[in-house]
């Protein structure tokens, strides 16, 4: 069966309506595990600290996306007021963590490494996971984030959802169905579980297809259409009562993309993802947990002109990534001490061609990835030490080792044009520590300081790009095998207020980045792209920075009424002074909510200040201010233990005209939206 017809029946198998999602959580009770079942309705984001696993920050809970059962994970991403997101289209945005885009960043699905095969960052690693797939997104800041692997920016870890052990009933799941008027967007969704005593499988289901959306004013935005389906599998088995084994597979097909800020749309995006996880629970006081995982993964892309009517030649550009990896960790406990160790690694390979079709000439190939091999080998710990009931440390230190090679001898030739000898292997050692201090102050007052180092590796397009023509600067970019590796010094505080009626919090981070990688022009070298401005080459800055924070305000006068508001600001720039590219202006959202009985309507407001501090070498344009509406509304019908659930809302309710800093080719978003959904759990 192939992709489209795979889709079209998760489709019809989904055709009523949206449900609760179920996971099992195990906890020791008297010696014993336990399984509890709950609902999870909500994404977990934890604040600027530098905690991970027996996290000592306040854990932070973005709004309830249960409402909207088919958002986007990009729509659940941006809820988080430290990410923004590059969009280059309607589908598949990447992530930006504090002013760091996806090459200083982990991004994970459930801590396994997946990289994305398109060399423009079509399908980042985010765009492989739907709601219905999703438990918790975990976003840990700086080298606080490096149990997933070495980064400066931190990690994003998405969590899936599991199989339920022991349910109330046999049968359970949700079915629903959607419909957006901005693009004539269809969606349908289906999740079954089936639970016995010691084993459950689940499956879960999620159909999108979107024709071009209108922006605000009317304009119909070409080539912004896309068509998806993504299918998960999770089995789960347990032998005793302190044993947990785990299978996992998700497959995610996206078919005719359109990306209108780019030259090139895609034929398909294909990924297959598989896991297998073992759990044991020790009956010692020392030991809380023991975690055994192996995975492997395929991406494979293909972007595509063949719709485009201003194509000057026509070009093939495929791209492929394999990574298979494991780790092994524990979780101990020594009377102050809640520690962590892990070791981890991964292997994987990186191919992308391009193949030119000029007229009246033979095709042209080269290899803009030349097949390059990464092995990546780590180890971790951290420490979470309860030095009173008023006052925490925690400390966390990761070592890797990484090796990159050339396997094809296309490229080692192509790279030996600009002189670089990409034959032997690269070999970095990389060094990652951050300690976290956290104290109590008062009634309802908590606060936090964290201080760290990091690097990382250069990226495969920063290392061995071959001529790949970025649509934002307009340049040819090549790789350097022998750019240095980047290191930085981290700094961050927060404070927070909780009391009965008000949740105020506050952070603020600092980075100094030594040998920042960036590309500059390179006068000496010709563009291959018909049209190009010329070629960049990636290189050392001395230093960069970036600063910035958050704040937020949440308040509940009656139990049924909250008004809350998020605003962040970030601020980047280079040792001469000049901006970092791809830097958000101030952004906040305000929104107030009214719950009463079975139904709820909220009211928000999404608005962003000018940016005017630009770089010009990068294509930057000076974004204009903007502000929207968004209503939306929700009501429930109760079967016993079954719902029927009917949500709905308008978004950009006064049809803005707008576009947001990282927002590709002045590429306006979608104007008034008006959406439904009819959901059903069981």
């Amino acid at each position: 069966m192939n992709g489209p017809a795979l889709g079209i029946l998760f489709a019809l198998m989904s055709f009523t309506a949206s449900a609760q999602v179920q996971d099992s959580v195990l906890h020791f009770t008297k010696g014993n595990i336990a399984e509890k079942t709950f609902s999870v309705q909500e994404i977990l984001v934890r604040p600027t600290c530098a905690c991970v696993g027996a996290c000592s920050c306040p854990t932070h809970k973005t709004d309830n996306y249960s409402e909207n059962r088919f958002l986007s994970s990009d729509a659940i991403l941006a809820k988080n007021s430290s990410i923004s997101l590059i969009k280059r289209g309607n589908f598949a945005s990447e992530p930006v963590l504090n002013g760091m885009a996806s090459d200083r960043l982990n991004l994970t699905i459930d801590g396994m490494k997946i990289f994305g095969a398109c060399t423009d960052k079509m399908d980042p690693v985010t765009s492989y996971v739907e709601p219905n797939n999703l438990k918790s997104v975990y976003v840990e800041h700086g080298s606080s984030g490096s149990m997933f692997g070495s980064s400066l920016g931190g990690s994003v870890n998405m969590e899936t959802n599991g199989a339920v052990i022991n349910a109330k009933k046999p049968w359970s799941g949700e079915v629903g169905a959607g419909f957006q008027s901005a693009a004539l967007g269809a969606n349908g969704l289906l999740s079954l579980n089936y639970s016995r005593k010691k084993w459950a499988i689940g499956v879960n289901g999620m159909y999108r297809r979107f024709q071009n959306y209108r922006a605000g004013g009317g304009d119909i935005v070409d080539h912004s259409q896309f068509e998806k389906w993504n299918g998960a599998l999770s089995a789960k088995y347990m032998p005793t009562e302190r044993d947990v084994l785990r299978f996992d597979m998700i497959m995610d097909e996206a078919y005719h993309v359109g990306y209108p800020a780019l030259p090139m749309d895609v034929a398909f995006a294909k990924a297959k993802i598989f896991g297998l996880t073992y759990q044991h629970y020790p009956q010692k006081e020392w030991i809380a947990r023991v975690e055994a995982k192996l995975y492997a993964n395929t991406v494979t892309h293909s972007m595509d002109d063949t719709q485009r009517s201003d194509v000057i030649m026509h070009m093939d550009m495929p791209g492929w990534t394999t990574t298979f990896g494991g780790h092994l960790d524990g979780q101990f406990i020594a009377k102050k001490h809640r520690m962590t160790a892990r070791l981890d690694g991964y292997h994987s390979n990186a191919r992308a061609e391009m193949t030119m079709y000029p007229d009246n000439e033979a095709p042209m190939f080269m290899l803009t990835w030349p097949d390059v091999d990464k092995l990546d080998l780590g180890i971790y710990f951290q420490d979470d030490i309860t030095l009173n009931i008023k006052h925490r440390l925690s400390f966390n230190a990761r070592l890797d080792f990484v090796s990159t090679n050339v396997t094809d001898p296309l490229g080692v030739q192509q790279a030996s044009v600009f002189n670089q000898d990409v034959a032997e292997a690269d070999q970095r050692v990389l060094k990652n520590a951050s300690i976290s201090y956290r104290t109590t102050l008062g009634k309802g007052w908590t606060a936090w300081v964290t201080a760290g180092y990091a690097e990382r590796a250069p990226s495969t397009t920063e290392q061995y790009a071959f001529y790949i023509f970025n649509a934002y600067d307009g340049f040819d970019h090549i790789g350097d095998v022998n750019v240095t590796t980047e290191k930085a010094l981290q700094g961050s505080a927060g404070i927070r207020l909780e009391t009965g009626k008000v949740v105020v919090s506050a952070t603020g981070f600092y980075y100094h980045i030594y040998d920042y990688i960036l590309s500059a022009i390179d006068s000496s070298l010709d563009a291959m792209t018909i049209g190009a401005n010329g070629v960049k080459k990636a290189e050392n800055l001395p230093s960069a920075m970036l600063a910035g924070g958050n704040l937020s305000v949440e308040y509940t006068p009656i139990r049924s009424l909250t008004f809350r508001t998020t605003g962040a600001y970030t601020y980047g720039s280079t040792d001469a002074g000049l901006p970092l590219p791809l830097i958000t202006p101030f952004r906040n959202v305000t929104s107030v909510k009214w719950t009463v009985g079975r139904a709820s309507v909220s009211a928000e407001c999404e608005s962003a200040a000018p940016q005017t501090r630009t770089n010009p070498d990068f294509g930057e344009r000076a974004t204009a201010a903007y502000a929207i509406v968004n209503l939306r509304a929700g009501y429930y019908f109760p079967f016993g233990d079954k719902r029927l659930s009917l949500n709905g809302g308008i978004e950009n309710l006064l049809d803005t005209r707008y576009r947001t800093h990282l927002d590709w080719g002045g590429i306006p978003r979608p104007g008034i939206n008006g959406y439904l959904n009819i959901s059903f759990t069981f």
